[in-house]
């Protein structure tokens, strides 16, 4: 088996880091009232989705983190929820080939610093300053954290692209199973 993560601790960043308990910030209440808008900190597992390239060349001043979870923390949830099928084989193939637009799969990791089998989920995602990053990374006690290797990240950055590109179209094509049935007809 190749191995998707290596352990860093310096103070680069590059896609594909995974991040524990980075603060993020929410708002809450209404931005259209101020006056009623509430900031809070959470403490995630989060993944950095900015390219590297953009990273390394200090291109961009806010980084793009999506949310991490373990597999068996989003299966749970998502059974609570009524989605029964997170349970079926179906669909734990369908998450490994890629076919579950919102998730990425992240392998485990058994060596220290461990990992157990988790998701990207693109449905929750946070910007975060880059000077943010930089002083949450270098402060003191910080532990080693895990990186995802070549081709692995290359692959998180396609799942990533795949969610964010999808185009919802209109479901208007029911007249097509006839008209591409009778065109082939003739086929033999």
């Amino acid at each position: 088996m190749s191995e998707w993560w290596t352990a860093v601790s310096g103070p680069d960043h590059e896609q594909g880091d995974l991040l524990a308990g980075i603060p993020v910030h929410r708002v809450l209440g209404s931005l259209t009232d101020p006056s009623t808008a509430q900031i809070r900190i959470d403490h995630i597992d989060g993944i950095i989705v900015t390219q590297t390239c953009d990273l390394a060349n200090t291109k961009t001043r806010t980084i793009l983190i999506g949310r991490v979870i373990t597999w068996e923390a989003y299966a749970q949830a998502q059974f609570r929820a009524g989605n029964t099928a997170v349970k079926s084989e179906a669909y734990l193939k369908n998450l490994i080939a890629g076919g579950i637009p919102p998730l990425a799969l992240l392998h485990e990791r058994t060596t220290r610093p461990t990992l157990d089998w988790s998701v990207a989920d693109f449905r929750e995602l946070y910007s975060i300053d880059r000077h943010d990053l930089d002083a949450f990374i270098a402060r003191p006690g910080t532990k080693q954290r895990l990186r995802l290797n070549s081709p692995y990240k290359e692959h998180f950055a396609q799942a990533f692209a795949r969610y964010f590109m999808r185009v919802g179209l209109p479901h208007d094509a029911h007249g097509f199973p006839k008209a591409g049935k009778a065109a082939t007809a003739h086929l033999i």
